[in-house]
């Protein structure tokens, strides 16, 4: 949002505190309506909007429009009403229009919080610049289900990660860092990938998720959905999340709250999401006593000062808004970095990557590596596609089906047209240097996939496979390990472009897996697994313990040829489960290192990587010992015992108790 100075907090009190003191109760309650922007052509829909305005009733409107209408209508909420209060316009942002950006899991692959903020910059400008001021999103969930469309906008397996990640994305929208023109974000979990788990641990994850992104980058809105929990199928708990409320807490725009009121007004509203709010049915209520009228001063404060923050209040005359800077150009510079740091490379041996002259012609087998809605998944627009990318770099290579074409949704069973595909394919890959075989979107390797697989396998070992659906695939041929696999899912409009760089060096692959992959129904690769063109090593971890956090080292080295950047996680059990489950991830650093340096990494583990929330909503750093482990990944971590002593565990928790937040979650305990 706007860059704040030192004095802005007062002049911000003082200038929403003089504005509430004048406003009706009418007024106040229209400030928490928000009404879909009605259609062009929608004339009676138009001019009831326009009568709100005029009234003051109407403080938001929802969708995506011209902005010259948007304009218009900022235009009469300055001029028209008495106050002239300017409106929010809101909008879920997607992955952009005119350049399509990575999938939200592909950004997960990134494991960095500087590209994720760079995406979110991008978005939030292009979104600005059509009118724009409130962008519903993040919407952060965790999955690891076999629907690519759903895997595609989760954030992986790790509640750490997804927390990095979506306060990354929040500093974008909301420009924290930058003198960018902002927009207000929100901070979503109340998507299918939470009601769907059904898992102990899944209240504790959406509790943590959420304390930890407002610690670290409060959002501008919240919408936490529907707390769901449940230790017993048959008895799930499914309550909506009451409001963020007690002193030191979450001082944004609330949707929940915006749900209480509107059903102590009588009214049947959503969990917490935008939705028309009863204007007259609010007054009544408030002037019988049913909801206090500090309640709905307090919801309505909050969305002025966010309109404050986005610097609505000096709006011209004319109706227009302050913009951020987007055009078509540094968007596609920020869509092909990105998915560049998205692909992650699952295996390499022995070493056909990167290509070079000693590859040999290169064969391009699948209709996928000509697809250029592909890499958009459900977003509209074309993308490069692997053989624009070849093609761009100069690439010779030739292409054929190797299996029939089929239709969306159709299964990959062995047809006859398959096997005379798959004939063509041998014979091409009899006489070529390298094999590139390009899948789509598939939960695993269907009849028809595997026997194309088998043959070319057969024929010519220098087999690259990439992977162009949501989930990572890492088959087993005829008893072994494809070679060389390539994951790059859903990178967007640059897609092909960002495979190209990788295949071929200009860019070394640099992504991670952000969830393990199952095979068989066994263990696969680890969270956190990704290759890259350099070899690193970690020393030995260190240990010390201070007063109320123990601090780890290590040395990082690249024993590669050339530059390098990997990722350095830390992962650990608690005392309840050594030796039980999956570790689990509680930071890690993104390092980029010179051939031949070392670098000494510290990392500080402190009662908000220990802690927990319980069911009660209290948040508690459990006395025992403790596995911490640092690596390249789960697998490659080696743990080392830390005993955490009642004292140690106490000063974490009251340090805890202390932060910024301290009655973050007060009101869960009766939720829990």
């Amino acid at each position: 949002m706007v860059r704040r100075p030192p004095h802005h907090a007062a002049e911000r009190e003082r200038f929403v505190e003089d504005l509430l003191a004048i406003m009706t109760v009418e007024e106040k309650a229209g400030q928490l309506v928000a009404l879909p922007v009605p259609g062009p052509d929608n004339t009676a829909e138009i001019e009831a909007v326009r009568a709100e305005l005029r009234r003051g009733r109407l403080g938001t409107l929802v969708g995506r429009a011209d902005p010259g209408r948007l304009a218009s209508c900022q235009k009469l909420a300055i001029e028209g009403s008495r106050l002239g209060i300017p409106m929010l316009f809101a909008d879920t942002p997607g992955r952009g229009t005119g350049v399509v950006m990575p999938a939200p899991l592909a950004l997960a692959a990134t494991w960095s919080p500087a590209t994720v903020t760079r995406v979110a910059r991008t978005i939030a400008a292009e979104a600005r610049a059509a009118g724009n001021t409130w962008l519903l999103a993040p919407e952060v969930g965790l999955n690891t289900g076999s629907d690519d469309r759903v895997l595609a906008d989760c954030w992986g397996e790790s509640e750490v990660l997804a927390r990095f990640l979506a306060a990354a994305t929040i500093r974008g929208y909301q420009a924290d860092d930058s003198d960018d023109a902002g927009v207000l974000a929100c901070l979503r979990t109340d998507g299918a990938s939470w009601t769907d788990r059904r898992t102990p641990e899944l209240l504790t994850e959406k509790l943590r998720l959420v304390a930890g992104i407002l610690r670290e980058t409060p959002p501008g809105s919240v919408a936490l959905g529907r707390l769901v929990e449940s230790g017993n199928d048959a008895e799930p708990i499914d309550r909506s999340a009451p409001p963020i409320a007690g002193p030191g807490s979450f001082d944004g725009i609330d949707l929940a709250e915006w749900s209480a009121i509107a059903r102590a007004a009588g009214h049947t509203a959503p969990a917490d999401l935008l939705s028309a709010m009863p204007v007259d049915a609010i007054v009544e209520a408030v002037t019988e006593g049913r909801i206090p009228l500090r309640q709905l001063d307090d919801a309505v404060r909050k969305v002025l000062g966010a309109k404050y923050d986005l610097d609505l209040f000096r709006t011209q005359a004319n109706g227009a808004t302050k913009a951020g800077y987007w055009s078509p150009e540094l968007a596609r510079e920020t869509a092909l970095d990105s998915a560049r740091h998205a692909i992650v490379l699952l295996r390499n041996a022995p070493v056909l990557l990167p290509l070079d002259i000693a590859s040999g012609e290169i064969l391009l087998v699948g209709h996928a590596a000509a697809d250029r809605s592909l890499p958009n998944g459900e977003a509209r627009g074309e993308a490069a596609s692997l053989v624009d990318g070849l093609e761009a770099l100069g690439l010779a290579h030739r292409c054929v089906p190797g299996l029939a074409l089929r239709e969306k949704g159709e299964s990959w069973d062995l047809r006859d047209a398959d096997n005379m595909a798959i004939g063509m394919a041998s014979e091409a890959a009899r006489r070529a240097g390298t094999v590139i075989v390009a899948l789509g979107p598939c939960s695993e390797l269907g009849a028809a996939q595997r026997t194309l697989l088998e043959s070319l396998h057969a024929i010519n070992p220098n087999i690259v496979l990439v992977t162009l659906g949501s989930r990572p695939l890492d088959p087993i041929i005829r008893g072994t390990r494809m070679p060389c696999v390539l994951h790059a899912g859903q990178l967007g409009s640059m897609s092909g472009h960002a495979i190209a760089e990788v295949l071929t060096g200009e860019f070394a692959p640099r992504g991670r897996l952000p969830l393990a992959l199952v095979d068989e129904g066994r263990p696969g690769l680890p969270l956190g697994h990704g290759m890259g063109y350099c070899e690193f090593a970690l020393g030995e971890t260190g240990v010390e313990l201070s007063y109320d956090r123990i601090i780890l080292s290590t040395v990082l080295k690249n024993r590669g040829p050339r530059e390098g950047t990997t990722t350095v996680q830390l992962y650990l059990r608690r005392p309840d489960k050594r030796g039980s489950s999956p570790a689990e991830l509680v930071d890690f650093q993104r390092i980029s290192l010179m051939a031949g340096e070392t670098r000494r990494l510290m990392f500080e583990v402190s009662g908000d990587h220990l802690g927990r929330f319980e069911r009660n909503g209290r948040f508690v750093v459990q006395p025992g010992p403790y596995d911490l482990a640092l690596g390249l990944s789960e697998q490659q971590a080696r743990p080392t015992s830390v005993a955490v002593l009642p004292t140690l565990a106490d000063t974490m928790t009251r340090a805890m108790a202390a932060g910024p937040l301290p009655a973050l979650f007060d009101r869960l305990r009766d939720t829990g």
